[in-house]
Order: C-alpha cells, then structure tokens, then sequence
C-alpha cells in the first residue's frame, strides 16, 4: 500500500491546505503539517500505512493543541485591529434622507455621505433627525435616535 498511501497523503495535505486559504482560521494548516510528514514517511517501504495514520493523528493533536494558540495570537493579532471608520461609533449627526425597514437613508460626516440603516427595523428615522452611530455593517451605518438635541 506505499504507493496509494503516497496519493492519498498527497490528497490530504492539498485538501488542508486548500481549506486553509479559505478560511484562515489556523486549523487546517496543522493537519497540512502532519500530512507531510506522513507523506514522507509512505516513501519508506517499511512503515506501515497504520503507523504513518498514528503519526499523523498524534501530530496533528499535538500541533493543535500546542501551536494553535499560539500561532493564532502572533500571526492573527492585527485581523480585528480598529481602523479609523471606528471613530465614527457613538458620534451623532443628523439624518439626510429618511431610513426605515428595506429603505436606505444616509448621513453626512466630514464631506463623505454614508448608508445608514435603523437599528431597529420596525423604526422609520425622518430626515433631519438626530441619530447616533452604533455599529459598521460593511459599507452601511447601523444608527438610532439621539436622546440628544445637538450632533457633534
């Protein structure tokens, strides 16, 4: 079985690593590791396809649990790093078209006009209402009223 071992360790390090680039979660890239090893190991005629499996399931357990942490606290530290449109949370600003369920309003912040949709989906927000940012959906503001009667 050295042969078909050698295939399906090949299969198994494209598949992980395949896996890997797209999900970027530091799991598969353990179980790419562990398949080259065991693909190197099938190149030996003496070792059986069970011992290369042990090798492979050990290692991956032991890669995982060891290095994940790790790995994922150097080399993801920067993924949910602020950027500057988080400033925008907790502003208030006025509303220039109205916003409501299925209906895209917008603000004006600094001469750029963005999206905002109501936090509350049951809620129509006039134009020329006061609203404060809560939260960034993509390229959309989520907002509320203000209790406040002056925007910043």
């Amino acid at each position: 079985m050295p042969q078909i071992s050698l295939w399906v360790w090949l299969g198994v390090v494209v598949v992980a690593t395949i896996v890997e680039l797209f999900t970027l979660d530091m799991t598969s890239i353990w179980f790419t590791v562990s398949g080259i090893v065991a693909l190197i190991l099938s190149a030996f005629k003496n070792i059986s396809w069970i011992v290369q499996l042990i090798v492979f399931v050990v290692l991956s357990a032991v890669l995982i649990i060891g290095l994940r942490p790790i790995a994922k606290r150097f080399l993801l530290r920067h993924m949910n790093e602020k950027t500057n449109a988080d400033t925008l949370i907790g502003k208030k600003v006025y509303m220039l078209t109205t916003a409501s369920f299925g209906s895209l309003g917008s603000v004006k912040i600094s001469d750029v006009v963005w999206s905002a949709v109501p936090e509350d989906e049951t809620q129509t927000i006039e134009e020329g209402e006061i609203v404060e940012i809560l939260a960034i959906q993509g390229n959309k503001l989520v907002v509320k009223r203000a209790d406040q009667t002056a925007a910043k």
